[in-house]
């Protein structure tokens, strides 16, 4: 399987050809030593046993000695090293996570980041999830350097605040934040419409402000401003820009680099401790001993009754 074209990246996923399912081959470059990742894996493990109880243990550190690695070539042109519990599943039928929210991807997909990828696109909200309350201090007097001071002078809050922000899920299956109007909003509420005549007004004023400025706003930010205006401005919006989608990727390949403890390693550590199998002739013997003692014991048993 050749490599994907260099441009690829700057694709969203649906604008991606489709590919057949990933195949099992050798892939280009080398994986990292061996020793290197496990002293990694070492390091890692050893931060997490600071930060937790020890009867936790057990429960959130990784076995090492079940880690398998892999690599896999994704559609960007990057074959990052992966690892997995055990070996049976390959990479492409596992569900992976976004590093923001932690949501899971469908199969096959993998979150890698690029600086050059395309600009996150608006996606319809298809889920209301988990709401939390969050606390925001009052905004500072001076404007951010990406925003003109008059138009801060407008959107600033003074005073502190507190605002519902509930985790959506999208049209294209990821997971984004929203904030609610209110504490008390809920999905079944509905959104809250402005008023017809404001909303005439606003039209007005972003046709006047895209004639004046058109570098002002993307094409992609003038045409979700043209729904929300035929919608009424809802709010909260139903539509939030996907931060996922432009650094999703989809597997193409993979390779088997092998266990992060090798297995003769293993086995050594967990038969250790195991007891000594023993011949057919003795485990007999002592079955006939066992029962000896057994048919005493009911006799001693019967005498007592």
């Amino acid at each position: 399987m050749g490599a994907p074209p260099a441009n690829s990246r700057h694709l969203l996923l649906e604008d991606r050809p489709l590919k057949g399912t990933p195949t099992l081959q050798r892939l280009p470059g080398k994986a990292k030593p061996r020793t290197e990742v496990l002293r990694e894996c070492e390091a890692e493990a050893a931060k997490i046993r600071e930060s937790i109880p020890r009867v936790l243990w057990d429960f959130l550190i990784p076995d090492l000695t079940r880690v398998f690695r892999w690599r896999v070539q994704l559609d960007c042109g990057c074959f990052p090293e992966i690892l997995t519990c055990e070996d049976g599943t390959p990479p492409h039928e596992m569900q992976w996570k976004e590093h923001v929210h932690g949501s899971q991807l469908a199969r096959g997909q993998m979150i890698c980041w690029h600086d050059d990828s395309s600009p996150p696109p608006y996606r319809v909200i298809n889920e209301w999830g988990e709401r939390k309350e969050v606390a925001f201090p009052a905004d500072p007097v001076e404007p951010p350097d990406y925003i003109d001071p008059e138009a801060w002078s407008v959107i600033r809050h003074d005073e502190p605040r507190t605002s519902a922000i509930w985790k959506v899920t999208l049209a294209c299956g990821h997971v984004e934040e929203a904030v609610a109007p209110s504490l008390d909003w809920t999905p079944a509420s509905g959104p809250h419409l402005a008023p017809p005549l404001r909303v005439k007004q606003m039209s007005a004023e972003f046709d006047e402000v895209w004639r004046a400025n058109p570098e002002l706003q993307s094409e992609r930010d003038r045409d979700h401003a043209r729904r929300m205006l035929a919608d009424g401005w809802p709010s909260p919006q139903p539509e939030r820009l996907c931060y996922s989608c432009p650094q999703v990727r989809m597997i193409l390949a993979y390779e088997r680099v092998g266990w992060l403890v090798p297995r003769q390693r293993r086995a050594a550590n967990t038969t250790k401790n195991a007891p000594p199998v023993l011949s057919r002739s003795t485990l007999k013997r002592r079955l006939r001993e066992a029962e000896a003692e057994a048919e005493r014991l009911r006799t001693e048993l019967d005498g007592l009754e």
